[in-house]
């Protein structure tokens, strides 16, 4: 290879590295909005079970 095809070369793979930098800090910033109906579905559920009811039949 020539030394201009080295720095055609050089001047891609910096370009393609920039971008990824930015791509990356932009998805990384990217805030995703979760509805409300979607926040009262994906709510926890109690661990704390009634006992009581097992214990109360024959």
């Amino acid at each position: 290879m020539t030394k201009k095809e080295w720095l055609i070369a050089a001047i891609l793979t910096l370009t393609t590295i920039v971008a990824w930098m930015i791509f990356d800090v932009l998805h990384a910033g990217a805030k995703v909005e979760v509805s409300q109906k979607v926040q009262e579905i994906i709510e926890p559920i109690n661990p704390n079970f009634n006992t009581q009811i097992f214990q109360s039949q024959p």
